[in-house]
């Protein structure tokens, strides 16, 4: 799998094909966020994200895992033209099913747009790998892609979904072919849902997970 032939048409491709509703998803819960001090993102691509996450934590620390060189390259001018050039941002380029994160190090996991790219079997192997990184509170922001549960949306959202992995099956080498429920897997990994936000009719959605107790006055999921 390989995202730099893509990476430097992402942009405008991701503007062409949903406006801004990627991003607004990515976002939407960071000011829900408790304050982070060390936060590991995982997929983070040509860096939107990452300016957004500097912008409001302005002293927190990053580690960006990333599989494709071209999109660290990306994600660092973008920084520099956002005038972050001094944020405390980690690049490691590597494949996420072998670099291993150091034991309980992170307080705040983002996977936006990334776990969708793996097979069940990947992710039985590739989540508790992630898990094992986050501190016994930590907070885990989760954005993806879902099929609507009902209604003629349901099978708009399956053509748009099947055709975003046909292509990126094409171009990436892509090893997935369909959506899996991740919940099970961090939930098996001792976090809890405790928000949810969903765009674009349903399309769309961003989960904010935590370890630890949470009260029930705190949990906003529809």
């Amino acid at each position: 799998m390989s995202f730099d032939l893509l990476a430097p048409h992402y942009r405008w491709m991701e503007a062409l094909c949903a406006g801004g509703q990627l991003q607004r998803c990515r976002t939407a819960l960071l000011p829900a966020l408790s304050v982070p001090q060390r936060v590991l993102i995982y997929g983070e691509g040509n860096g939107r994200f990452l300016v957004e996450l500097c912008r409001r934590f302005p002293n927190v620390s990053v580690t960006v895992v990333e599989a494709s060189a071209v999109m660290i390259d990306l994600a660092r001018a973008r920084l520099q033209r956002a005038g972050l050039a001094g944020a405390q941002v980690e690049f490691i380029h590597a494949d996420a099913l072998t670099w291993q994160p150091p034991a309980a190090a992170f307080d705040l996991i983002v996977t936006c747009f990334f776990l969708d790219c793996f097979r069940e079997d990947q992710l039985q192997r590739l989540v508790p790998t992630i898990a094992e990184a986050a501190t016994a509170d930590a907070q885990w922001l989760h954005a993806d892609f879902q099929i609507a549960p009902a209604g003629l949306w349901r099978v708009c959202s399956r053509v748009i979904v099947g055709a975003l992995y046909a292509f990126f099956r094409r171009v990436t080498r892509l090893p997935a072919h369909e959506l899996v429920n991740v919940e099970s897997h961090l939930s098996a990994a001792g976090f809890t849902k405790w928000q949810r936000r969903e765009f674009v009719l349903g399309l769309l959605f961003c989960d904010g997970w935590k370890r630890g107790e949470i009260a029930s006055h705190d949990r906003h999921i529809t």
